[in-house]
């Protein structure tokens, strides 16, 4: 397996320093002019530097100088790299590039020497964590002080050996570049050595004195490493293999690889695969397993003995928004307000739990959504399906009692037909969630179409066709994913899966409304083939959906050809690094509709979240609500529904855990209190239906003869965060994502407004007001007694501000002072 790395610092041109984070297997002998340090952060490696191996453990720090001829080998081991140019940092030595060092944990007794080395690289990766101001230059002063402990504790001179090998160093290159460009064409040592214009004795006896090993063993290897690639990615014959990568005839190819790898090609291609190293989507990623990267909190110790004082941000910045003359009389447009179309819960058996029956009433109370979507209406836990002497009976008791819920505080059920009744399912152990649902195909697909026939006339039966009309179907939920979650393994099997049932709703009644399955729509993972394969059946036989139905979370989940570096245990995904990636997305989307020529349907966004992670320690923060607003409000009615997923953190998808604030993705904790995100779309319910004008930072809209104004300041979190890694997040410290010294002030000049008195009410959510996980903080981050959730539930409310104003000349100056990540709604309104 070969070198995979990312780096996860992204420096300016003018540092002379990259850092990279590497997983690692087997990296063949090279060489480069920088320096590189190694700190191994999980696993061992076996490193071999100028012909003597190694063996580098978990926090051991090795140093590879310039040219230094180096191979390495570990299985799957995580490391740290930092790439030094010491010729751009000669200020004061001319001849910094040519020093050497001996710096190597792994053979020396005193560890601490080291602890320098490590508290650089720890306070780099803080440092960068954010794109605070002033980060470059102390950038550039850890990179001279890094340069110091090197020169203080590990300088070594320059043997005469190393000088040898350096003045061999461009003809090793010349070398090096032939085998790489010619190792398919089966040369021979003559070959090369007339290419250099060298004898054959001479070129053997200097490539292996230089570069440590024999040319025939590194000639076979560079061979091998290319047809491994061409095992794992194509489907060519062994013998086909063989040939291309400069073998002479499969045997040798075969005696060679099972020397190197202990085993038959074969085999090994076989393996791999089983292990889905060569499917096209990750077969065996579940996602409800990823979780934030922690390799680098490894590094946080080293961190102690700084002053905070160098680390932090002490000044604040305040950056502005300026626009004036901005007539309050001329709107740009009518508001659909398409994000109240959808809320959301995790399954129909949650909405008979009294709690989560009160956060809908809570929700209901102060939003007022038209449709919820929810999962397992048919699954086994709402009791639906039996069999008894072989005959199947179907019971809608809990179904009714879900329903009849829902009817009572006015929401219109997505009847999404899912997930498989165990009586039904043609596996019984293809199951996915905590509290399981079985995701099989049905093993006879006539019971499957007396279940949808029955229920569709029950339904229309108990609530009346008028009624059920109303009511959006579908049928199961993402069949893009693996077969380890919801899909099938077999797209042709789940279009005829779709068709069957589309065609049982329609035949019970033609005018109900049936759409997608939901479709969890990420670029990376391709999924833009299976819409498209999805539609064509759809057209070929007759049963074109009459809406989409879309999922949408930033991370991006890495493909198993291209998987990022910091994949082990638990799956991790990274996100987004550009700040509109949301708006793109739904640009995306559109476009491959538009695409497909379907009649002019809805795209309802039915799930919708900044990450598919419950874990995710940010979910908690102020980011969420600013990162809700800022999303929703520069994509206003550009999708027919913005359902937000989910209601609650109590979820049976994962199991619950212990904390009340643990990242999860609701709108209330586990036990009901808000979270700052459920103040995002109370502010927007008091949006006005007439657009006045909308930039970034804020939006206007106009109810009769008031103005509704919201402001937010986003703070996108850094490239550290991006790539996936939690580093110094912890439970009770959560934002050093984000660069929490930039204050925004919005400064907007009405006109046209009438003259007279008006009064101005303000509501806001920051670190100090409406965020339960920042009150929690403040009262010590403890757990919380029922006493203590009752007090921090009245505590929990947004800050209010209320002036009043005279306007003259029919101008207002309204200004918005915001703390980083806060949200704030204001509504002017005449006296």
């Amino acid at each position: 397996m070969l070198e995979e790395r990312h780096e996860i610092i992204e420096f300016s041109p003018n540092i002379p320093l990259k850092i990279f984070m590497h997983k690692l297997g087997f990296v063949a002998r090279h060489w480069h002019k920088s320096l590189e340090l190694l700190m191994v952060l999980e696993g061992t490696i076996e490193i071999t530097l100028d012909g003597t191996t190694y063996m580098l453990n978990g926090e051991d720090i090795i140093l590879i100088n310039s040219n230094s001829i180096h191979e390495i080998h570990s299985e799957s081991a995580v490391m740290i790299a930092l790439q030094i140019d010491l010729a751009r940092m000669n200020q004061f030595d001319n001849s910094l590039e040519n020093l050497s060092f001996d710096c190597n944990s792994s053979t020396s007794s005193d560890s601490g020497k080291f602890n320098g080395i490590r508290f650089t690289i720890a306070t780099m990766i803080r440092e960068n964590a954010h794109n605070a101001k002033g980060a470059e230059y102390k950038n550039y002063a850890l990179c001279y002080y890094l340069v110091s402990e090197l020169l203080s504790n590990f300088q070594v001179p320059t043997t005469e050996a190393m000088k040898t090998q350096q003045k061999y160093m461009v003809r090793l290159t010349r070398i090096i570049n032939y085998i790489q460009e010619h190792y398919a064409e089966n040369f021979s040592l003559s070959d090369l050595a007339e290419s250099e214009q060298l004898s054959v004795p001479y070129l053997s006896n200097f490539f292996d004195k230089h570069m440590g090993i024999k040319f025939s063993q590194y000639y076979t290897n560079v061979k091998l490493s290319h047809a491994v690639n061409d095992l794992l990615s194509s489907d060519d014959s062994i013998e086909a293999i063989a040939i291309k990568n400069g073998f002479t005839e499969s045997h040798s190819f075969v005696r060679c690889f099972k020397k190197r790898y202990e085993m038959l090609p074969s085999t090994y291609r076989k393996d791999k695969k089983m292990q889905g190293l060569n499917a096209p989507t990750p077969e065996n990623l579940n996602y409800l397993l990823i979780e934030p990267s922690s390799y680098l909190h490894k590094l946080t110790k080293y961190l102690g003995n700084i002053d905070e004082s160098f680390y932090n941000t002490s000044r604040e910045y305040t950056d502005e928004i300026n626009r004036s003359s901005i007539s309050v009389a001329s709107p740009m447009k009518e508001l659909k307000h398409t994000f109240k179309k959808f809320t959301t819960v995790g399954r129909a058996k949650e909405l008979l739990n009294s709690n989560i029956q009160s956060m809908l009433r809570d929700l209901q109370e102060h939003i007022g959504y038209e449709y919820i979507k929810f999962h397992g209406i048919l699954s086994d836990d709402m009791m639906v399906v039996s069999r008894t002497g072989g005959k199947l009976q179907f019971h809608y008791v809990l179904v009714d009692m879900a329903l009849d819920f829902l009817m009572s505080i006015h929401l219109k059920p997505l009847i999404q037909l899912s997930f498989m009744p165990k009586e039904l399912a043609s596996d019984l152990n293809k199951t996915t969630f905590y509290s399981a649902f079985n995701t099989s195909p049905p093993k006879e697909f006539s019971e499957w179409e007396l279940l949808i026939e029955d229920f569709t006339k029950h339904l229309i039966e108990r609530y009346g066709i008028k009624e059920v009309l109303t009511w959006p179907f579908c049928v199961w939920n993402e069949p893009v994913t693996p077969k380890s979650m919801f899909g099938f393994g077999n797209d042709n099997l789940f279009f005829r899966f779709y068709e069957i049932t589309y065609r049982t709703v329609k035949k019970v009644c033609p005018e109900i409304i049936f759409g997608s399955p939901s479709i969890l729509y990420m670029e990376n993972l391709g999924s833009d083939i299976w819409i498209r394969n999805f539609v064509a059946y759809t057209k070929k036989h007759n049963c074109i959906p009459e809406f989409m139905n879309m999922h949408y979370y930033s991370d991006i989940i890495p493909s198993v050809n291209n998987q990022n570096f910091y994949i082990a245990h638990a799956a991790s995904s990274s996100f987004p690094k550009r700040t509109d990636d949301f708006s793109l997305w739904i640009g995306s989307i559109r476009k491959i509709i538009s695409s497909l020529n379907l009649p002019d349907i809805p795209i309802y966004l039915t799930e919708w979240n900044f990450t598919l992670s419950h874990r995710n320690l940010i979910n908690d923060t102020c980011f969420k609500s600013c990162y809700i607003m800022k999303n929703l409000l520069k994509n206003y009615d550009r999708l027919d529904s913005f359902g937000y997923w989910s209601l609650t953190d109590l979820l049976e998808e994962n199991a619950l855990p212990d904390t009340l604030f643990h990242g999860g993705l609701g709108i209330y904790t586990m036990n009901g209190l808000r979270k700052n995100v459920f103040y995002a779309f109370y502010f927007a319910n008091m949006l006005g239906n007439e657009l006045i004008m909308a930039e970034d930072g804020y939006f206007i809209t106009r109810k009769e003869d008031c103005y509704q104004i919201i402001t937010y300041n986003y703070i996108h979190y850094g490239n550290l965060f991006a790539s996936g890694e939690l580093f110094d997040i912890t439970e009770t410290s959560r934002y050093s994502a984000f660069d929490i010294s930039r204050r925004l002030q919005v400064n907007l000049g009405l006109e046209q407004l009438e003259n007279g008195r008006y009064e101005i009410i303000e509501y806001f959510v920051n670190r100090e007001h409406g965020s339960c996980y920042d009150l929690w903080i403040s009262m010590g981050g403890v757990p919380l007694n029922p006493q203590d959730t009752n007090l921090l539930r009245g505590l929990c409310v947004p800050g209010y501000h209320k002036e009043y104003r005279l306007v003259e000349k029919n101008t207002l100056s309204y200004t918005a002072l915001l703390e980083p990540l806060e949200i704030r709604f204001a509504e002017i309104k005449p006296v």
